[in-house]
């Protein structure tokens, strides 16, 4: 069984990730996590599921934050 094929677990997602990019979960905090870990899952599965073909994703032009002046072509 491949990553995409395992059903998410928020519990063992929120171990796993939190310790690696440095987060510290109080106990207090953890039911609340816990709960927007499995909406976020079932948001990106509805992305997931709209079936888009993979030449829809062009790039987006660069952006450069600031005035443009005249002749400006950054």
């Amino acid at each position: 069984m491949t990553g995409a094929d395992m059903p998410f677990n928020a519990e063992t997602h929120l171990d796993a990730v939190a310790p690696t990019v440095g987060l510290a979960i109080t106990d207090a905090q953890r039911p609340g996590v816990l709960e927007f870990l499995k909406v976020a899952s079932r948001m990106a599965a509805l992305v997931e599921s709209a079936g888009l073909p993979d030449d829809a994703f062009d790039l987006a032009p660069v952006f450069r934050p600031g005035s443009v002046e005249a002749g400006d072509d950054r």
